[in-house]
């Protein structure tokens, strides 16, 4: 069947692009000035070691804890061909093996170490580590963070639980519940990762001839301060946060600067999958973003939302096992925008997963859409690019770990992929985007090729 695709009418949808807005205030911050103070009340700083450990911090007066995250330029991306896994297995490494005199611990371990939350995350470009703690162990914590940034020991046994580790979750990544499978497949379709590429990773067959010395020579030349950044989010009152974090830090052998290969260039795909133990078929469509860097992506963020707000009013809730209808994890994966729509009972052909989407499209076509929504979508969302947080989202910051975490982590990530001077550029744009024709992002979410679709379907009983 072919995919359909249609120009929709475009007096309504043009204020997908030609609403300006008079913008939210923002505070563009240069590393090095010293502590810039946003309009809701908190504070942003950011500088660089000698050794070239890039520091970024926001603190969040009258927050109860603070989120210390190390991120490395480092994902799976660079994993050799041959050693599909290779970063999975080196960020647990790094994060449970023991270092210096902190002892080794197991996750089941850090859990009761760290109760306000931890993350351990590996994507295309970048690994992450984070954990929240409450104000008063914040000193140790980050000091436990720099021991571990200068090194960890690795021997067969710890090498043999890690592995164990990254097989039992890759298996639950791409093989495990449906909207797990639908969220990491999907950007792989994209990828071009064959199903055979795909049986590798979840068997651990790439990695089983990994051996200590290999992984200690790569974790000495890829995991250091060079490639590395340090956020830290939450409160910060009263520390003298430059001496402190040099003191800890600073005579940490720098390394050598990673240039990051180019990306896997992503194309439109499809797939059907059968999958045992599901009662209904359910589906995703991927949407081929442009690059983080090319001008227009902050307006496509800002439509993307609207989009995603509107299919979910449209679709209704998402039926179990799938928890939402729309996620663009921007700091996660910034390439892929991913909509699940509803699929028809019995349904077994992966293309009208595309046409359910497009169907949604045009129901749009003919509802008017207020321009609150768009300011809605800036004010909620301008805090990610750099700027102010809306005052219910910073009484959440200050009050629940989850959402500090995910301010910290957004903190280390930004920094990672560009200057302060480029945020504050994307800033202006998403608050204040161009003028342009409203036929550019219907057209564009619409087109074939910049589709990824994937059905999930019951298996045979």
């Amino acid at each position: 069947m072919v995919l359909r695709v249609r120009r929709l009418r475009c007096a309504t949808l043009a204020c997908f692009a030609l609403i300006v807005i008079a913008g939210f205030p923002s505070t563009p911050v240069h590393a090095g000035a010293g502590p810039d103070t946003l309009a809701d009340s908190t504070w942003v700083d950011r500088w660089k070691l000698d050794n070239g450990l890039d520091v970024t911090v926001r603190h969040v007066p009258g927050c109860n804890a603070v989120a210390v995250v190390v991120a490395y330029r480092i994902g799976r991306n660079q994993d050799p061909r041959g050693r599909e896994g290779l970063a999975d297995v080196l960020s647990d490494l790094i994060f449970t093996a023991p270092a210096g005199d902190v002892p080794e611990r197991t996750r089941l371990q850090i859990n009761d170490l760290r109760p306000l939350g931890w993350n351990v995350q590996v994507t295309p470009r970048f690994t992450l580590f984070s954990e929240v703690a409450s104000v008063t162990q914040f000193p140790g914590v980050l000091r436990q963070a720099a021991t571990r940034m200068r090194g960890v020991t690795v021997t067969d046994s710890t090498l043999a639980r890690s592995l164990r580790t990254v097989v039992r979750e890759q298996s639950e990544r791409y093989v495990g519940s449906p909207e797990k499978t639908l969220q990491n497949q999907m950007r792989e379709i994209a990828a071009g990762v064959t199903d055979e590429d795909l049986i590798r990773r979840v068997s651990g067959r790439a990695l089983r001839e990994l051996n200590a010395r290999e992984v200690r020579d790569r974790l000495r030349l890829l995991y250091v301060p060079a490639n590395a950044v340090l956020a830290l989010a939450g409160n910060l009152d009263g520390v003298e946060l430059h001496s402190l974090v040099r003191n800890l830090f600073g005579d940490i052998p720098g390394g050598t600067t990673l240039v990051e290969p180019p990306p896997p260039s992503l194309a439109a795909g499809q797939r059907a999958i059968r999958r045992a133990g599901l009662d209904h078929s359910v589906g995703g469509v991927g949407i081929i973003a442009p690059a983080l860097t090319d001008t227009l992506h902050p307006n496509f963020y800002l439509n993307a939302q609207v989009i995603g707000r509107l299919c979910s009013e449209i679709w209704g809730p998402a039926p179990p096992p799938l928890s939402v209808r729309f996620r663009y994890p921007v700091f996660a994966d910034p390439d892929l925008v991913q909509f699940f729509p509803p699929i028809a009972v019995g349904e077994t052909d992966a293309d009208q997963v595309g046409v359910a989407f497009q169907d949604a499209m045009e129901k749009m076509a003919i509802t008017v859409i207020q321009m609150k929504t768009f300011d809605e979508v800036r004010e909620n969302n301008q805090w990610l690019f750099g700027g102010t947080m809306p005052a219910p989202l910073l009484e959440r910051v200050r009050a629940y770990s989850g959402n500090l975490h995910t301010l910290g982590s957004t903190l280390a990530v930004r920094a990672m992929w560009g200057s302060d001077e480029f945020w504050a550029r994307y800033l202006a744009r998403f608050v204040k985007p161009n003028v342009m024709g409203g036929g550019r992002w219907t057209d564009y979410f619409q087109l074939p090729n910049h589709m990824v679709r994937l059905l999930v379907t019951p298996a045979p009983r």
